[in-house]
């Protein structure tokens, strides 16, 4: 395979930027071409302006590819035909940005569109579903070899049937199930867990046959989302994790896919000239392939200060999640295209060496469960009492990541919190957070009524009925520094806390 020409991009992991090599893989292009616009009025001359709506910015790690995708086409054309993306062009308070675009292009208010295939289901269209067949396409080789033969255009060839016209199909990276708080590693980790997913048909079937409950967040409410445990864990790649992630890497639910398409009116617009600059940008990007690693991917998430967490599956669990899945086949292979695109898929992947084992490093591996507190049951009215805890600019320095991030660097910090016969009630001036406490020893474990993972930590009382916490790991990173960054001073008995 040819090295691909786009050799990298920055990424930010809570504000910290990490260099990661993206390959801009392969494309493919339908028979047909796409475009859209017309020369100016007057000036035969002047370059013809197609606008591209991006449901995303700049960041996310398809953005390169597609910045190469107009380079190219401006180049090919001799500046003749430019395209001028425009990023978050649905705005960021749905979560159903990709099919909004997909939508926007539709009615004509842009000539060309740049989703995830996944998305396209959430219209009726299911010529890419095939590609979120679950644990099927685990495999970078697989894939390009997929995008660059005849599937891709078979998967393309759906679109304009619906008003759309398809021009490339461009891989991005696989997917894994992150844990936020506590990895996703078997059934029984996904067992009601909240799932966060771009909105597809497909992935909302897959994460319901796992046990767990998608949940469709918009960019604008995801950092409220993280900050209150309203999820568990999302569908990522391994690359861009946020910090004290769980990332579960030999698991891989399935690839992103990017579609690069027009609106069949702005298409019929273009001249065949025009039409022929798009596909030989198509043929020019699939001459550059360029199969990723993800153990490559996992030795620079872990050879950093990241902390990010890498937790392998076993094969029983492996077994049992496929298990799992299998109504989904079910579900898509009702419709005849799909069913014949997940054969020959299969036939193709059988065809291929096994890829390489995926290898958690020592730096990254954590372990999973935390150890049962040790010690008699103690009386949860040990530790009444109401408390206030200040965490200091120089306590967050000390603690290091996240608490120093410059979008946390807003100290002191001041947080009241009542104890009371086995009930917790804390505020920081926003609303309330609440739950339950149990004693063992000299561990406190702390449960939240939002749900998710327990908070467990050894403590020590001082004689002034001061509260030092300690964290029992694993523990989520920001999690450890909200509850442990700072003493609990008593200062009261307690008020309210029921």
């Amino acid at each position: 395979m040819r090295d691909c020409q786009i050799r990298s991009i920055v990424t930010s992991v809570l504000g910290k930027l990490t260099t990661i090599l993206l390959g801009c893989a392969a494309a493919a292009m339908a028979a047909t071409g796409c475009g859209s616009g017309a020369d100016k009025a007057g000036n035969p001359d002047a370059p013809v302006v197609l606008r591209l709506a991006d449901p995303y910015d700049i960041t996310i790690t398809d953005s390169e590819a597609l910045r190469w995708i107009v380079k190219r086409v401006d180049k090919i054309s001799h500046g003749k035909l430019r395209i001028r993306i425009v990023y978050n062009a649905a705005g960021h308070k749905i979560p159903g940005v990709e099919a909004q675009v997909a939508r926007m292009v539709d009615k004509g208010q842009f000539d060309l569109g740049w989703i995830g295939a996944r998305a396209w289901d959430e219209l009726g269209i299911k010529s890419f579903q095939a590609l979120q067949a679950p644990f099927l396409v685990d495999d970078y080789k697989l894939l390009d070899r997929i995008m660059t033969g005849p599937l891709a255009g078979r998967m393309l060839a759906g679109l304009p049937s619906h008003s759309f016209v398809g021009l490339m199909l461009v891989p991005d990276l696989m997917r894994h199930p992150i844990g936020e708080r506590r990895p996703l590693v078997s059934q029984a980790d996904f067992s009601r867990a909240r799932v966060r997913d771009i909105p597809s048909r497909a992935t909302d079937m897959l994460l319901r046959a796992l046990g767990a409950v998608p949940v469709h967040v918009a960019l604008a409410d995801y950092g409220a989302a993280l900050v209150h445990h309203r999820m568990d864990g999302e569908e990522l790649p391994i690359v861009n994790l946020p910090f004290g992630f769980f990332v579960t890497a030999n698991v891989s639910f399935f690839p992103k896919v990017m579609t690069l398409f027009a609106g069949q009116r702005a298409y019929a617009r273009l001249s065949d000239g025009q039409k022929a600059v798009l596909w030989e940008a198509a043929a020019q990007l699939r001459r550059h392939i360029w199969a990723p690693s993800e153990n490559r991917f996992i030795a620079q998430i872990c050879s950093g200060k990241a902390r990010v967490h890498v937790v392998l599956a076993s094969a029983q669990q492996l077994a049992k999640l496929e298990q799992a899945a299998r109504p989904v086949y079910a579900r898509l292979e009702r419709d005849p295209q799909t069913r014949a695109l997940i054969a020959a898929i299969r036939r193709l992947k059988a065809s291929l060496p096994a890829p390489p084992a995926i290898v958690a490093p020592p730096s990254c591996a954590v372990r999973v469960e935390q150890p049962p507190p040790a010690g008699p049951v103690r009386a949860t009215s040990l530790v009444n009492g109401t408390y206030r805890m200040v965490l200091t600019a120089a306590a967050a320095r000390a603690f290091g990541d996240p608490a120093n991030s410059p979008e946390n660097m807003r100290y002191p910090s001041i947080t009241q919190a009542v104890l009371q016969d086995g009930r917790w009630i804390w505020t920081t001036g926003g609303p309330a957070d609440r739950g339950t406490y149990r004693i063992k020893g000299s561990t406190i474990t702390f449960v939240s009524a939002a749900g998710g993972p327990p908070d467990r930590f050894t403590f020590r009382r001082d004689g002034d009925g001061t509260l030092r916490l300690e964290a029992v790991q694993p523990m989520d990173r920001g999690d450890e520094w909200v509850w442990s960054g700072g003493p609990w001073r008593r200062v009261g008995p307690p008020i309210a806390a029921r």
